[in-house]
């Protein structure tokens, strides 16, 4: 079954000073006057049921998030009790999805991101799951062709 686990996490500290108060970057109303976390949820409409979505984001941020996104069941949110890094998040989400689904394909998301046009984001997003189903051990990544190397934001450097 295929899944979708939008990571939330982060202050935003770069965006101060429209983050501070306890107000995380995920909650920001940048586009349309909706949140970067509401855009998240609605941009993989079509591609991943909404009983199938799970967020991972601080439990502090549990009622918040859920009131932005009535329709993500309470099993779906999955608060960590203190934010550690996009890696750990996805580790224990992947986790959890695994007991409840054993042959899962998890795609994830972040909650920081404006990605247009949302259909293309699906589109890519279906060829990865058909290139999964082909190839089982298969990791796919999407992103950007980096301009140098940074330790900031990650990369991977291939190896033979």
């Amino acid at each position: 079954m295929h899944h979708a686990l939008i990571v939330a996490g982060g202050a935003g500290s770069r965006l101060w000073p429209l983050t501070r108060g306890g107000n995380p970057k995920q909650f920001l109303p940048l586009a349309d006057g909706r949140s970067l976390i509401e855009h998240a949820w609605t941009r993989i409409d079509g591609l991943i049921e909404p009983n199938h979505r799970w967020v991972c984001a601080d439990e502090s941020l549990r009622t918040r998030v859920r009131r932005l996104l009535p329709g993500l069941a309470e099993a779906r949110y999955l608060g960590e009790p203190e934010g550690k890094d996009t890696l750990v998040a996805t580790a224990f989400a992947s986790s959890v999805i695994a007991r409840e689904d054993p042959e899962a394909l998890v795609a994830v998301f972040t909650a920081d991101h404006a990605i247009e046009p949302a259909e293309a984001l699906r589109e890519g997003f279906a060829a990865g799951f058909r290139l999964v189903q082909l190839m089982p051990d298969a990791l796919v990544t999407f992103g950007i062709a980096p301009k140098s190397p940074s330790t900031g934001y990650g990369y991977l450097e291939i190896g033979e």
